[in-house]
């Protein structure tokens, strides 16, 4: 075999389709906490050590639900739990009653858009997290080059990394080993796999949205 291609293929960011993968099924993944949902990801749950989307026209449609279960299993070891850069506040009591242990909770708030998506790559390459969620600016949403960056660094480490994208996204190259996206109500969380490394694309998943994260709208007086 010519030595550039076997160079190529020795390469940690290029994954063969013909290759079987040797994580074990425990260390692998993390399941859900969504039964429907582990039926139709490859391996049955959350991919560790790979960059996950989640694509969705709005934010508070019951994306912290869907992490929840992970996040509360994250939240138990000595590593930590990094929100990067969200466009609201995290709800402390939403939190707390998805079992969600706030003392390993860090927000992250960058000064400028361009220091987001370093920022999250350096928390992965840190091996200080558990598990990771990056919302994306709007301006950084076509890097394509810092979002493999980011998919390596998640690739290096054990955690759970999510990014969060805009729908319109879904139709632009993405690193991401799993694109999810979601459509949500106040009742109900679809959830259509866009993408998933190994396994088949196109399944959509109804959840039911728990009571705990349902909060009314207050409006100022």
């Amino acid at each position: 075999m010519n030595h550039l291609l076997q160079a190529l293929l020795a390469r940690p960011d290029v994954w063969q389709a013909s290759r079987s993968r040797t994580a074990t099924a425990t260390g692998d993944v993390l399941p859900s906490g969504h039964a429907a949902l582990d039926r139709v990801l490859h391996r049955g749950g959350w991919p560790r050590a790979a960059l996950t989307e989640v694509l969705s026209g709005n934010c508070g449609i019951g994306e912290m639900q869907l992490l929840a279960p992970a996040l509360a299993h994250c939240s138990r070891g000595p590593r930590r739990l990094f929100f990067v850069c969200p466009p609201y506040l995290p709800y402390a009591p939403a939190l707390l009653a998805q079992d969600v242990a706030l003392e390993r909770l860090l927000v992250v708030r960058t000064e400028r858009d361009a220091d987001t998506l370093w920022c999250a790559e350096q928390i992965l390459r840190s091996g200080a997290a558990a598990c990771l969620l990056a919302w994306l600016p709007e301006s950084r949403l076509g890097d394509y080059r810092a979002l493999r960056r980011l998919q390596l660094a998640a690739q290096g480490s054990a955690a759970l990394a999510f990014l969060f994208r805009p729908s319109r996204a879904a139709h632009s190259l993405s690193p991401a080993a799993l694109r999810l996206a979601l459509r949500g109500t106040r009742e109900h969380l679809a959830v259509e796999i866009v993408k998933q490394r190994g396994g088949q694309a196109g399944q959509q998943v109804t959840l039911a949205r728990a009571n705990a994260l349902l909060q009314p709208r207050i409006d100022p007086a």
